[in-house]
């Protein structure tokens, strides 16, 4: 008999929102409650490569993020300028580095992978986390655990539209929908 395990700490990670309220509204209800949210950038601007998303309103998911009462921390992304900085109000970091439950956590948007994963790996991240490819994916190496947990709103490859949720087990990627895509243990 196994019994249901339910997290008593979470945080979210999403990335590449593109302006998409829609997108963003769908990520929290995925979320549920959580103790933090990491994004890993391309907030705002759909990006001169990408089509328009669905549901495409900077301003108001800039009105959405600044209202939300959470902790939300944001590494800047290669479609991020200075004056998505001054609406959101929120620090675009170029990286931000943490630690929750004994992990040290690092988040880079990835557009310089090479460097990212260098960096990850000499910060001896337990988790290192990053956005751009907008292709989710879990890959261990050498002690760190490589996450990228798609885009919220233009997704490439295989996946629909994701985000991760990482707790006490490890982290899991999910579709805004729901479905687990990815799962690794700590």
């Amino acid at each position: 008999m196994s019994e249901e395990f339910i997290p008593q700490h979470k945080i979210g990670i999403m990335s590449d929102t593109h302006g998409s309220l829609p997108a963003w509204r769908k990520a929290l209800d995925r979320f549920g409650d959580v103790e933090a949210i990491l994004h890993a950038g391309d907030v705002l601007y759909h990006g001169p490569r990408n089509t328009i998303p669905g549901g495409y309103t900077p301003a108001d998911l800039a009105d959405a993020m600044r209202a939300y009462q959470g902790t939300l921390m944001i590494a800047r992304g290669n479609c991020d300028a200075d004056v998505d900085q001054m609406v959101l109000n929120r620090p675009l970091s170029p990286y931000v580095t943490l630690w929750w439950q004994e992990k040290k956590i690092l988040v880079m948007h990835g557009d310089n992978f090479a460097l990212f994963r260098q960096l990850a790996l000499d910060f001896k991240a337990d988790l290192a986390i990053s956005g751009h490819t907008h292709i989710a994916s879990l890959i261990r190496e050498n002690g760190t655990i490589f996450l990228n947990p798609g885009s919220t709103t233009l997704p490439k490859g295989k996946d629909p539209a994701s985000v991760a949720v990482v707790c006490e087990r490890g982290p899991s990627i999910f579709t805004l929908d729901g479905e687990l895509l990815h799962r690794e243990s700590w």
